[in-house]
């Protein structure tokens, strides 16, 4: 039997980051020792259980939601860069530099809506970045319009930029619920 005192060795088993080595130490006397076999099988289980509580909080399909729509930015964006649009053919009446500016914004927009789907405290972070690219974005819309270089119709694609920067909106300012 390893020799680590028991309540030691407990304590390294429940704890999120340690080194590796005394985890393994830990893992192996719990193997071991008969005392501590039966005494961490229900902090093990309520541990595994904790995790998994995490994982069925009302947020999972907001995230699911920011994922699918962050994904869908970013597999339209990125021909964009390089001046295509196979969603509305080659017949479109848009510019390169259109396309091209729209794609660096959506990519972006995109990606900030999957990071922030994975990991939810990158939130707050990409708000400001998903909020300076909408402005840029309607910003660009406005001057388009202004100038007749862009299809309204084509334009209806930044609802996406929207989508993704509320979404952002929601899950850095959840709504605290009472129980």
């Amino acid at each position: 039997m390893t020799q680590i005192p028991c309540k030691r060795a407990r304590a390294l088993i429940l704890q999120p980051l340690a080194d590796a080595h005394d985890v393994a130490v830990a893992r192996q006397h719990l193997l071991e020792c008969p005392l501590c076999a039966s005494d961490t099988a229900d902090d093990m289980v309520e541990s595994i259980s904790s995790r998994l509580d995490i994982l069925r909080e009302p947020g999972g399909t907001l995230r699911i939601s920011l994922l699918i729509v962050g994904s869908l930015q970013v597999f339209l964006a990125l021909p964009w860069i390089f001046g295509a649009t196979p969603l509305w053919g080659p017949r479109s009446d848009t510019s390169v530099a259109h396309l091209t500016r729209d794609g660096v914004i959506g990519l972006v927009l995109g990606l900030a809506g999957a990071a922030v789907a994975i990991t939810p405290r990158l939130a707050y972070f990409a708000l400001s970045i998903c909020g300076l690219l909408v402005t840029l974005q309607a910003v660009a819309f406005i001057t388009d319009r202004v100038n007749g270089t862009a299809h309204p119709v084509f334009e209806t694609i930044h609802v996406l930029a929207v989508i993704i920067t509320v979404l952002v909106a929601i899950i850095a300012f959840p709504r605290r619920t009472r129980r």
